[in-house]
């Protein structure tokens, strides 16, 4: 068996060089948009490169900012609210009404120290307790003279107190 000649034909041999051509011109075009593509996403990277590189600069230079705020702020920061605790009040049986009135006094009596600063106040720690220490409070005619246990100083500042009836 023997295969025709085709390629003799100029019918064929126009056939087989439009394909050839098509091809050739199909990867041409091909190769031309894929670099055209190829350069746009090249293009568009660079960019976001750079704008990520921005953003990364300028995000640390505001953590830096914030972390000297902080910093500031913290060693700025005021007394905001005193709460008083009395560690023997169920031992010495007194009634609420007269732990609410000795709770008022305290408070009144270091009132001055709200709004002040955190720094200050702890610098004159001392003159706190020993004005606590020294003071009597009188309450439906008993007075009580309070011991400082503890003191927590931070925003919300912590006393807790040991009451002592007083005989004088």
């Amino acid at each position: 068996m023997r295969i025709p000649p085709f390629y003799e034909r100029k019918t064929f041999q126009r056939f087989f060089a439009g394909c050839i051509l098509g091809v050739l011109l199909g990867w041409t075009f091909f190769i031309y948009q894929y670099g055209q593509v190829y350069n746009e996403l090249v293009l568009r990277l660079s960019e976001q490169q750079a704008i990520i590189e921005n953003l990364e600069e300028r995000i640390e230079e505001l953590n830096s900012e914030q972390s000297k705020l902080n910093e500031e702020n913290q060693k700025k920061l005021t007394i905001q609210e005193i709460e008083i605790e009395f560690n023997n009040d169920r031992r010495l049986r007194l009634n609420q009404l007269t732990l609410l009135e000795l709770r008022k006094q305290v408070l009144e009596e270091i009132q001055h120290i709200e709004r002040k600063d955190l720094e200050s106040v702890a610098n004159t720690k001392d003159l706190l307790i020993s004005t606590l220490e020294n003071k009597v409070f009188v309450i439906d005619q008993n007075r009580f003279q309070v011991k400082v246990d503890g003191i927590f100083l931070y925003t919300k500042t912590q006393i807790q107190l040991t009451i002592i009836p007083s005989s004088t």
